[in-house]
């Protein structure tokens, strides 16, 4: 009967056990997918999509380069010559890791004549404070190899993707200081979204590809013709004494929600690559009070 006993105890105290290990493994299995839904709510994902058109403004120093791209620009008709898409990771209570992907694609035949206007971007990093900070980039036209940026401890590595490893180490080697504040332009479209807009001009130091320019940013208060309304914006234009390329953004004054990008292309052509929003995005972060 002891022995019973002792054997009947020790099953209760294995089932026990066991019954623990089981209401353990079941509660980090909850805390898991808890984790799991905390992180998926900390940040929204959505898909942006752009018409893209081609513009001249009559200044380019190239008149017969500019004809030839203002003709292959009229073939896209209304739709325009290309189209775009950005793929956007944003933290939903205003800070926290974000990533912007974006694939500028020719249409149908100019895809073949306009092979250098596809262009895949890329921009992450952190934002802190209500601000974006950047942390790596990377630029691809056409069939040329990407451009690789990365910032670790405060140093700007730039890189060219499928270089040899003694290429690496050179360029490793002949890192630069990260200057504070750095930017891009996917950043600088999208990174005003839900906070306040600058209404005074400021000057940040722009990544355009693998090369970092002041640039110079003028805020302007106007309206933008955009799906057949007159929307209040706030234009951002920036210029760079390094270089006769032009940024300019307009962010809508209720959300900061970028609806049009105009890359101006230089002197050279004297023509502007005009991003346009076909329509506000679904799963935008949710409006909070703006400062």
């Amino acid at each position: 009967m002891n022995t019973f006993n002792s054997l009947r105890l020790s099953g209760l105290r294995y089932w026990r056990l066991g019954g623990i290990t089981v209401l353990l493994l079941v509660l980090a299995a909850c805390c898991g997918h808890l984790a799991a839904a905390q992180s998926v709510k900390g940040a929204v994902a959505f898909s942006a999509q752009w018409q893209v058109h081609l513009q001249q403004d009559g200044k380019g120093s190239d008149s017969r380069g500019a004809q030839w791209l203002v003709l292959l620009g009229g073939l896209g008709g209304q739709e325009g010559v290309a189209t775009a898409q950005d793929q956007v990771t944003w933290p939903a209570q205003g800070n926290g890791a974000y990533r912007i992907d974006s694939t500028l694609t020719p249409r149908g035949a100019l895809a073949v004549l306009l092979r250098r206007l596809h262009w895949v971007r890329g921009a992450s990093g952190e934002v802190r404070d209500g601000r974006p900070e950047l942390l790596s980039a990377s630029s691809q036209r056409g069939d040329s190899p990407a451009t690789l940026m990365q910032i670790e401890h405060g140093r700007m590595q730039v890189t060219t993707a499928g270089q040899a490893a003694s290429a690496a180490t050179e360029s490793t080697a002949t890192t630069q200081p990260a200057p504070p504040g750095l930017t891009d332009p996917l950043t600088l479209s999208w990174g005003y979204l839900q906070r306040p807009l600058p209404a005074r001009a400021f000057t940040v130091p722009l990544l355009i590809n693998d090369k970092v320019q002041t640039a110079h940013i003028t805020p302007q208060r106007t309206t933008l013709q955009w799906r057949g309304q007159e929307v209040a914006c706030t234009l951002l234009d920036a210029h760079s004494a390094q270089s006769s390329a032009t940024l300019r953004i307009w962010l809508r004054q209720s959300d900061g929600l970028p609806l049009q990008v105009e890359l101006g292309m230089g002197d050279r052509y004297g023509l502007d690559v005009v991003q346009t929003l076909t329509a506000a995005p679904s799963g935008l972060p949710a409006a909070r009070p703006r400062h």
